[in-house]
């Protein structure tokens, strides 16, 4: 493991608040991350050569090739904020895992249950806000409604998946509650597919075990509370969801533009965030707000060409083989393969949301997803130790 110069008390403070900022605050989430990364820059270098990895080597790839679309963008005045919209994400993900590495395995879970601590609280105000008509969709303070669902999504992934001595110290409500809030939030967001992707998460628990059959009584009670009260209190929002439950929200636009710009600069694509240029169809949206292809994939074709999608889906495919194989090694103890089990799923479930959605681009779910890249690198360090 690694060894830092600043104190130990120090680096866990900034590390749990950073932790619990990611919807609270987004000046607080980039402050901190940009005060890790000055931390990490007075580390020894013996010390900081363990980050080179093979998840941090696959993602200096696609952050090198999207240098490049930025360098040849068809529009350099639009592409120019990618630089520092997107920079706090390898910035982070240079120094997140280096403090990681200094926790021993009792500090690091404790870490991972502020996280969901800190979801939790989130979602509550997020669910306060909708039943009071503050907002139309539940969301947090500094978040829209798809990032918040999302930063849900992943806690909710984590929270069932892992089981690093939550239940030893915790009454069966503890899991139960935490799980019903999280997806009550995600529920008040109103976001079909985070919705989807939170029920399949909850499926494969129960048929993986991750939760026992006490707890999904007490969920199936708690879920029947929900179903009734709804039933007395429906609001006009959430009817007109259900009821256009298979409208595309503008989608079917969006896949039409992609059709007629797609064999157009192919290799390294138009450029980061060169939408509102390149789009052909944009009077046509119901949506004025449009201003992304609202699917990763799309994304980073149209920006960075085939290089980019091929270096995006490499690294993604690192990130799930380094899970897999963290899961499948006995050597590691239970309840690291088990938080690694949870960072697969919720990994998982960013990857599914991408394809109605976005993460690697968006400034909160991108440093959400650094955490995660994080927590395994945190994982595979301790399995090369065990290896020796």
């Amino acid at each position: 493991m690694n060894q830092s110069k600043f104190s130990m008390p120090i680096i866990f403070t900034l590390l749990s608040l950073l932790t619990i900022s990611f919807v609270l605050s987004l000046f607080l989430l980039q402050f901190l991350g940009a005060l890790i990364f000055i931390l990490w820059l007075f580390e020894k270098w013996n010390e900081k050569k363990n980050m080179f990895d093979i998840i941090f080597l696959s993602v200096l790839l696609f952050g090198f090739i999207r240098l490049l679309s930025v360098i040849f963008s068809e529009f350099p005045s639009s592409s120019i904020e990618s630089l520092y919209k997107e920079a706090l994400f390898y910035v982070v993900l240079v120094s997140l895992p280096f403090y990681l590495k200094t926790l021993d395995k009792d500090k690091l879970f404790k870490l991972v249950q502020i996280f969901i601590l800190g979801a939790v609280a989130m979602s509550l105000v997020g669910i306060t806000r909708f039943l009071i008509g503050d907002v139309n969709r539940a969301e947090a303070i500094s978040s829209s409604y798809t990032v918040f669902s999302a930063y849900l999504m992943v806690a909710l992934g984590i929270t069932l998946y892992f089981s690093g001595r939550i239940q030893s110290t915790r009454s069966l409500l503890y899991k139960s509650l935490t799980v019903f809030i999280l997806f009550s939030g995600i529920v008040a967001s109103l976001g079909r597919m985070n919705i989807a992707i939170a029920v399949l998460m909850f499926i494969s628990a129960i048929i993986f075990k991750r939760i026992n059959l006490k707890q999904i009584v007490v969920l199936g009670v708690l879920f029947s509370a929900l179903s009734l009260l709804y039933l007395y209190y429906p609001t006009e929002l959430i009817s007109e969801r259900v009821t256009n439950i298979t409208q595309l929200s503008d989608r079917d636009i969006i896949w039409k533009g992609a059709a007629q710009l797609v064999y157009k600069h192919p290799l390294l694509g138009f450029g980061p965030r060169t939408f509102n240029d390149i789009f052909p169809f944009a009077e046509q949206f119901k949506d004025r707000g449009i201003g992304g292809w609202h699917n990763d994939f799309l994304q980073i074709y149209f920006e960075s060409g085939l290089l980019g999608l091929f270096s995006f889906i490499t690294f993604l495919i690192v990130t799930i083989g380094t899970s897999i194989n963290q899961i499948k090694n006995k050597k590691i103890d239970n309840e690291l393969r088990s938080l690694s089990a949870s960072v697969l799923v919720s990994v998982s479930g960013l990857i599914l949301s991408s394809l109605s959605a976005g993460f690697i681009t968006s400034v909160v779910l991108s440093i959400l997803f650094a955490f995660l890249l994080s927590l395994l690198s945190r994982i595979e360090a301790e399995k090369k130790i065990l290896s020796k």
